[in-house]
């Protein structure tokens, strides 16, 4: 079989020979299926596959998205001693995908990461009597030797797909137009979308047939990111379009502006009177794992949560095609992944002022050296497997949380310690503030003392999403998303 970089997938073109421009493409549910990936990459993901660029053109620059580049670029500049221990920081910059056992089954494979393994200490401790497991082999186990010897899983039912595609049916034809919206492809859909894009018969347009390969899938993700046109840019040559990353900020509502919620967090912001920018802030842990926790959101949860406020490139038409799809194209009719995509277990931040939560962690059981994943399912329901039949008195296992000093789940924190102090600065720069000089920061800042003025904010649900938008359409993420707070408090104040 051929690996990753070898592999291609066919593409058919319609291009507008005039504009040299793509009308739409047709392509199998394989190539589709790769598409509608993308939208279950993590941030941090897309970061570092974007990134990847410049491997392939030396002279290109990576692709910024917003100020989401310098939350990923602060995580690789800490040191490990800012974090409980090394493997928080390797989550962040290698965050889990939470469909990676569907992707994996993908004609090509876009998300590098390596494959979840599992592992239990050598020497088979156990802790208050319950087996631990754990997806990292560098955690350690209470007795103090690596948790390192590598498990097999048996049984993984959860992720179960059809052969003949992952998400959608690989059997059969979509339409891609340049947006990336997709449709089912039948004639009647070509006739109605070639008339509204404004073509009444082919006598401009000529076809093309192509391979897509590793290399083209990786500039169309980072062309779907900020274009319009991903498939011209990539595949025509014609360059980046014009931008589309919008985001909108919204105002929290006047009756919830002195309710405070279990998840709101505290911030000292520091505003420059006469740019009206907000330039840092002094923030605790909490509001740094819930930045950080960016980079191991899914995409499409973000597009969920600020959908018709948020336009990222075509990204919005991925998400939008899923759900307009006929469900019998796709290989889970009542319950595609895509639309309900939550971060991976344990990656996640323990106090997240929106909605967004991790995956339900799976059921672990061990018996007779097998790991089975959901065999609980398996044994609530009567039904007995060939994998359950090789587990003989089999244990519930606890999965080893890698957040925490010594690896419980009751206390895991978040990723970097407390109690620490850091600066996030209006780009989402974040630097630690141990053994900083105040006086030197402030000499470093290069502004007048009398222009600065200090603000305590409450960081909710309205302006954790504002923070979340802005992080990646904005390089001033802090003064658009948090401005107005300031504002109000002003106002409050004189009145």
């Amino acid at each position: 079989m051929a690996s990753n970089q070898e592999m291609n997938l066919p593409l058919r073109l319609l291009v507008d020979k005039e504009k040299n421009r793509v009308v739409v493409g047709e392509a199998s549910g394989d190539l589709v299926d790769i598409l509608f990936s993308f939208l279950t990459l993590p941030l941090g993901t897309i970061i570092r596959l974007v990134s990847k660029k410049k491997q392939v053109q030396l002279h290109d620059e990576a692709e910024e998205i917003g100020c989401i580049n310098n939350l990923y670029q602060s995580v690789q500049d800490f040191g490990d001693g800012v974090f409980w221990n090394h493997i928080c920081k390797r989550m962040l910059l290698c965050p889990r995908n939470p469909c990676e056992a569907l992707c994996q089954k993908l004609k090509l494979k876009v998300d590098d990461t390596e494959p979840m393994k599992y592992f239990m200490c050598s020497k088979g401790c156990r802790r208050g009597g319950d087996w631990f497991l754990s997806t990292f082999a560098e955690a350690s186990c209470s007795c103090g030797k690596l948790m390192d010897k590598e498990m097999k899983l048996h049984g993984d039912s959860s992720e179960k797909t059809h052969e003949n595609g992952v998400f959608v049916k690989g059997e059969t034809m979509y339409l891609i137009f340049d947006d990336l919206k997709v449709l089912q492809s039948s004639p009647g859909n070509s006739v109605q979308q070639l008339v509204q894009l404004g073509y009444k018969n082919f006598h401009n347009l000529k076809e093309m047939s192509l391979n897509v390969g590793l290399k083209e899938i990786l500039e169309l993700l980072k062309h779907a990111l900020t274009s319009k046109s991903p498939l011209s840019d990539v595949f025509l040559g014609n360059g980046e379009s014009k931008r589309m990353c919008i985001f909108k900020p919204k105002l929290r509502p006047h009756n919830q502006r002195g309710v405070i919620y279990p998840f709101d967090i505290n911030l000292k912001v520091t505003m420059r009177k006469s740019k009206k920018k907000i330039l840092y802030a002094e923030a605790e842990g909490d509001f740094v794992d819930f930045l950080f926790s960016f980079l191991t959101t899914p995409l499409g949860s973000i597009l969920r949560l600020l959908h018709g406020n948020f336009f990222l490139g075509c990204m919005n038409n991925l998400y939008i095609s899923v759900t307009d799809l006929n469900p019998s194209w796709l290989t889970r009719p009542s319950s595609t992944p895509l639309l309900n995509l939550r971060v991976a277990p344990q990656f996640g931040c323990r106090r997240h002022p929106t909605q967004l939560c991790e995956g339900d962690t799976p059921c672990y059981w061990y018996g007779t050296g097998i790991i089975k994943n959901n065999i609980c399912y398996a044994i609530g329901n009567g039904v007995i497997s060939k994998e359950q039949s090789l587990i003989q008195r089999a244990a519930a296992m606890k999965l080893f949380d890698p957040r925490s000093p010594d690896g419980t789940r009751e206390s895991a924190v978040g990723f970097v310690k407390r109690p620490s102090l850091f600066v996030v600065w209006d780009d989402l720069q974040v630097t630690p503030l141990a053994n900083t000089s105040s006086i030197s920061f402030l000499q470093k800042l290069n502004a007048p003392l009398d222009d600065l003025e200090e603000h305590e904010v409450r960081i909710g649900e309205t302006e954790a999403l504002n923070l979340l938008g802005t992080s990646l359409t904005s390089k001033a993420a802090l003064t658009e998303a948090l401005l107005y707070l300031l504002k109000n408090t002003k106002e409050e104040a004189m009145a």
